[in-house]
């Protein structure tokens, strides 16, 4: 499980990644080629001590090693350095010249590396050459007692290429460290990220994951939102009748059920969701009101393409116990819509009112299920008024827009109302996204359970006087 998710995290924010490891490399590749390039001469010294002349012992080989660590902080010492500064006539201070140099003993032997870095490749061999012969002449004289000799084993040669800067080195190094970066940057955000995403995220609000839907194209007409009356299979009619089914399992089926559906914020998709959710219902063969009973935005009327000018608010102010006139035929069997109705300017004393009760009861007896569509819960007191008077509540959650504290701010309002919140329903997810179940698997089935062949896309490349297979 702790796999996916780190592949899951991968998946969204593999964009950063790659964008952080491509400027990292380039940032590193574009300072190395803008540093000055540095080369490096080296020449090689080897320390000897013998007690007698033509004879090594033992000990002259001991002496000899103490005798290169020595020599090693010697020759970087002011006298080497000013001799040379005066020799090659150079303009700069010995401790200047002490930066360019390294020595460094070779292990387990008495050779001395003397290396010179420098930004002339000549000037490099030439300080190295010299350096050592400089350290050599003032080896013999009596101011140092000679304590060994000293000589030669390898002369500084011209450098081909330098040293520094090392582009590839250094274009891996910054690659590594943008991509670290943006790691840094996405762990950041996923911990900042308070919004639900997942059924899990759903469950930590104390919500139950009645489904989800996967985000589709913006629908060009009102009438393209009805997903379960299309004649074309698609994954998100499967998923509202799955819905559909959850909501009969979550409500035991009981006749004359009424359902509320709403959201924490508004513009998370309840409107589409009672629509498609009412249109699978009614394919069942049940007999189902969709109640349009947002008094402020109301837009159910435009996805069936009904008349608003009679509907809840007409029915409200009559006096009249009957609803003809005001719930309205669609072009699917077994639906019917009571549309909104003229905006009041009281939408919550209204729906508070005994009226809305005589309402509902007769709604009950004209269909085996009624659902309503309200304002969002924590915009207005809309939700709470009329969910404290049906059965069950259903919430909408915006996959990845919908936080988590609005989510169970949501449900404690609703849950003040004494209603009976049924679960949450994941909207908009994104098919290669981390959310709820992707009903792609579901998608072209067929009622008796078996998978229709699908269609062969023609290759822009046949050609038309080619048959088809």
């Amino acid at each position: 499980m702790e796999l996916t998710r780190y592949l899951q995290f991968v998946q969204r924010w593999w964009w950063l990644m790659v964008l952080g490891l491509t400027l990292g490399a380039l940032s590193g590749y574009g300072v190395s080629h803008l540093l000055t390039p540095v080369y490096r001469s080296t020449a090689t010294l080897l320390v000897n001590q013998t007690q007698v002349p033509g004879t090594i012992a033992y000990n002259d080989i001991l002496t000899s090693e103490r005798l290169t660590k020595t020599y090693r902080e010697l020759i970087t010492k002011r006298p080497v350095l000013e001799q040379v500064i005066e020799e090659q006539g150079l303009t700069m201070l010995p401790d200047e010249l002490e930066k360019m140099v390294d020595v460094a003993v070779v292990r387990d032997t008495q050779l001395l590396r003397l290396s010179v870095e420098h930004e002339d490749p000549q000037q490099a061999q030439v300080l190295a050459n010299t350096i050592a012969y400089a350290f050599i002449e003032s080896n013999t004289e009596d101011w140092l007692s000679q304590p060994g000799s000293v000589s030669v084993v390898e002369v500084g040669e011209l450098p081909g290429s330098p040293v520094k800067p090392r582009s590839t080195l250094n274009t891996a190094l910054a690659a590594l460290a943008g991509l670290a970066i943006a790691i840094g940057v996405a762990l950041l955000f996923e911990y900042l990220d308070d919004t639900v995403k997942t059924a899990e995220d759903l469950e930590t609000t104390g919500l139950v994951a009645l489904g989800g839907v996967a985000r589709f194209p913006r629908p060009r007409t009102e009438a393209e939102s009805l997903m379960v009356g299309s004649q074309h299979r698609s994954s998100a009619a499967e998923a509202y009748k799955v819905l559909r089914t959850n909501v009969q399992f979550s409500t035991l089926d009981r006749p004359g059920q009424t359902l509320l559906v709403t959201s924490a914020n508004p513009g998370e998709g309840k409107t589409t969701t009672v629509a498609n959710l009412a249109l699978a219902i009614a394919q069942t063969g049940k007999r189902v009101v969709a109640v349009d009973s947002d008094l402020r935005r109301p837009n159910l009327h435009k996805l069936f393409g009904l008349s608003n000018t009679g509907g809840l608010t007409s029915a409200l102010l009559s006096k009249e116990a009957s609803l003809d006139g005001y719930v309205q035929s669609t072009q699917f069997e077994n639906l019917t819509v009571l549309t909104s109705g003229p905006l009041p300017p009281n939408p919550s004393e209204l729906l508070s009112s005994h009226r809305l009760d005589a309402v509902l009861e007769t709604l009950k007896r004209q269909a085996d299920v009624v659902v309503f569509d309200s304002p969002p819960a924590l915009a207005v007191a809309d939700a709470s008024i009329l969910a404290s008077k049906v059965d069950g509540t259903i919430l909408v959650v915006d996959s990845g827009k919908t936080r988590v504290d609005a989510l169970r701010r949501a449900c404690e309002t609703l849950g003040r109302s004494k209603t009976k919140v049924l679960g949450g329903i994941l909207n908009k997810l994104s098919p290669k996204g981390r959310g709820y179940y992707y009903y792609h698997y579901y998608y072209g089935t067929a009622e008796d359970g078996s998978r229709p062949r699908r269609r062969r896309r023609r290759r822009p490349w046949r050609r038309a006087t080619e048959p088809a297979r």
